[in-house]
């Protein structure tokens, strides 16, 4: 029995090596460093080791697991395998807009607490996920010359 766990946390473990090594994956979800070696269980993000240690003491903590210092259920990685920091991105940041308020430095441990507690708390940039896909799915307002062309005919709008 115990061999079959042990095969069964291999498994789990190359799969969540594999999640973490896509491209969206590849830094921190909270303050973009490289190599993430946590996950936020709470949303499906990958983090950093610094960033773990703010999560688990905001309000609500987060529930946060080591990727390679702890064992994962089938439930967790199939949870992992839908959410993500792309995922993550567009509904806790659905709102953001980074001209207004810049992502801090990854080294500015402060800034990156007070952006996290933003985030997370006071939810400021949150999007429910099913209007979060709605707004991803959303094509981009463009201007009528840009989609039909140089050549397109005047538009004429009648007033009467």
């Amino acid at each position: 029995m115990a061999t079959a766990r042990k095969k069964q946390d291999e498994k789990n473990l190359k799969i969540l090596r594999d999640l973490a090594s896509q491209q969206h994956n590849k830094k921190c979800f909270d303050c973009g460093q490289r190599g993430p070696t946590y996950v936020n269980m709470t949303i499906g993000s990958f983090v950093c080791t610094s960033c773990s240690g703010i999560l688990r003491g905001l309000n609500p903590p987060q529930r946060v697991k080591s990727i390679s210092m702890t064992s994962f259920t089938p439930q967790e990685i199939e949870y992992l395998q839908g959410a993500g920091n792309e995922v993550c991105k567009k509904t806790w940041l659905g709102l953001w807009n980074s001209a207004n308020n810049p992502e801090p430095e990854s080294r500015d441990e402060q800034k990156v607490k007070d952006f996290m507690i933003q985030k997370y708390e006071r939810r400021r940039w949150y999007i429910p996920p099913q209007q979060a896909s709605v707004v991803a799915s959303t094509a981009e307002a463009k201007p009528l010359k840009q989609l039909l062309g140089q050549d397109a005919p005047t538009l004429v709008v009648n007033t009467n």
